[in-house]
């Protein structure tokens, strides 16, 4: 059997490979599409960091008999609060309704955490925390937010639909293999594989796209919009 100490250890030199590509694909990007990229490539590197320390043996805890990573935690608050973020900014969403979609994630996976050191009612509350969650942000998002988006110039507006249900399915597949998981489907090593891969899934891949499509919508797609622009239809 595979140390898990060996899994993080691969999963951090993944992460160290993607970053290098990553980092110089970033360099290729306009100054004004960077804003956009760079915090997405910096959660790609925080993650490759988190994951070398667990490697290493550092940051585990065991509370009520289930083990707690630490370093893990805390980037996959950090990694999900910023892909939100970035996703909503593409839609010029700031203020409160900004806070509201970057907490969302940062509360569903404290819950998550919560459901997988208890037991009975509490564990019960946090997976109600973690799926209501994804299914509230997600009408969020389809409903006042894409609405909102009609002052958007229509490239800008079709990148944000795009990364939208690209995050939407990311999550959304992670949060039903984390349930599953709880109930003892897999076993450790498999568990700890399968979560690893959709970690670097979402956050490469999330990148990887980022990347790829900012550089194709050009400029002038940034601009603020003005009254004589037409806006896209729903």
């Amino acid at each position: 059997m595979i140390e898990a100490t060996t899994v993080y250890g691969l999963t951090a030199v993944v992460y160290a490979v993607a970053l290098v590509v990553l980092w110089g694909w970033l360099r290729q990007v306009s100054p004004e599409h960077r804003r956009f990229c760079t915090p997405i490539v910096l959660v790609v590197a925080l993650a490759g960091v988190a994951s070398a320390v667990v490697a290493a043996g550092v940051g585990t805890i065991t509370v009520n008999g289930s083990e707690v990573v630490v370093p893990l935690f805390v980037e996959s608050m950090i990694a999900y609060g910023v892909l939100y973020a970035v996703m909503a900014r593409l839609a010029d969403v700031e203020g409160r309704a900004l806070a509201a979609i970057v907490l969302t994630p940062v509360v569903q996976r404290i819950a998550f955490e919560v459901a997988a050191v208890s037991g009975g009612i509490v564990a019960l509350i946090g997976l109600v925390v973690v799926v209501g969650g994804h299914l509230a942000i997600a009408a969020y998002l389809l409903g006042p937010v894409w609405t909102q988006t009609r002052g958007v110039p229509e490239q800008r507006r079709l990148l944000h639909w795009k990364a939208r249900n690209l995050v939407l399915f990311l999550i959304g597949m992670l949060i039903a293999y984390a349930v599953i998981a709880l109930f003892g489907v897999f076993d450790a090593f498999v568990s700890l594989a399968i979560s690893q891969y959709m970690a670097v899934l979402i956050r490469v891949g999330f990148a990887g796209f980022l990347l790829a499509n900012l550089d194709a919508v050009g400029s002038a797609s940034l601009r603020p919009t003005t009254a004589s622009e037409t806006t896209p239809a729903d």
